[in-house]
């Protein structure tokens, strides 16, 4: 039986210490065409912003990034206990809080980061008008996801399609769900593929998505295993 991937007890679980996060980050290790995680910066630094939000952003390599190359202030906010842990031992502004219901006051803002998290939001709805009400008039959100043919090939081979369930936000419905607090949405899509090496690194994704049994076996596959990737980063001003 899987579980839905807003399921808060899940989340809580996925995220509760850096070994899935790590599991699921290896299989990107061979990536080819455009980088999602570089288009993401890239998106926050063209607006130049001056005191940034980023929410959900696991062991805190990007936050890291915009306060040291942009100069920019920034807040951390995570579910996670560990993960705020390892965000403060980067030396950032980081606290645990639930993004559907932030400690800001409205306007506190001008640029608000949410990479691959607003699909665990239990109330989507709320989590994005949360966003916006924290972005200042004119400020911007940079909200990435995946598309509904991501890793495709690696889920066809594990058997069924239960790594995949729940997932809210996506590529195909982010620019209406943004749009109803947003003024304006760019979609920018980072496409390309993945070539996974072993059946180790393969077993490892699978364990780590804990919202579902892993697969009695793998389905006949040759080695490696060539995957797609469909990230697509949003760009929503208010």
């Amino acid at each position: 039986m899987s579980r839905r991937l807003d399921d808060p007890e899940l989340v809580r679980t996925q995220y509760a210490n850096e070994a899935n996060l790590g599991a699921r980050k290896a299989i990107y290790a061979s990536a080819e065409g455009p980088d999602a995680r570089e288009l993401t910066f890239r998106a926050v630094a063209e607006c130049a912003p001056r005191r940034v939000l980023e929410v959900g952003g696991g062991e805190g390599e990007l936050a890291q990034r915009i306060v040291r190359e942009l100069g920019a202030e920034l807040a951390f906010v995570d579910q996670s206990e560990r993960m705020v842990e390892i965000a403060r031992g980067r030396g950032l502004d980081a606290q645990v809080g639930d993004v559907q219901d932030l400690p800001f006051a409205d306007a506190s803002f001008d640029c608000a980061v949410a990479a691959w998290m607003l699909c665990h939001f239990p109330d989507l709805g709320r989590g994005i008008a949360e966003l916006a009400r924290v972005l200042e008039p004119g400020g911007r959100l940079v909200a990435v996801t995946n598309g509904a043919g991501h890793l495709a090939e690696l889920r066809q081979v594990a058997g069924h399609e239960a790594f995949w369930t729940g997932m809210t936000f996506r590529r195909e419905n982010g620019a209406e769900l943004l749009g109803r607090c947003f003024s304006s949405v760019e979609a920018r899509d980072a496409d390309g593929w993945v070539s996974i090496p072993d059946d180790e690194t393969i077993w490892a994704y699978l364990r780590s998505m804990s919202g579902a049994e892993p697969p009695a076996g793998l389905a006949p596959h040759d080695l490696p295993l060539r995957v797609r990737r469909c990230p697509t980063v949003f760009v929503a001003t208010k």
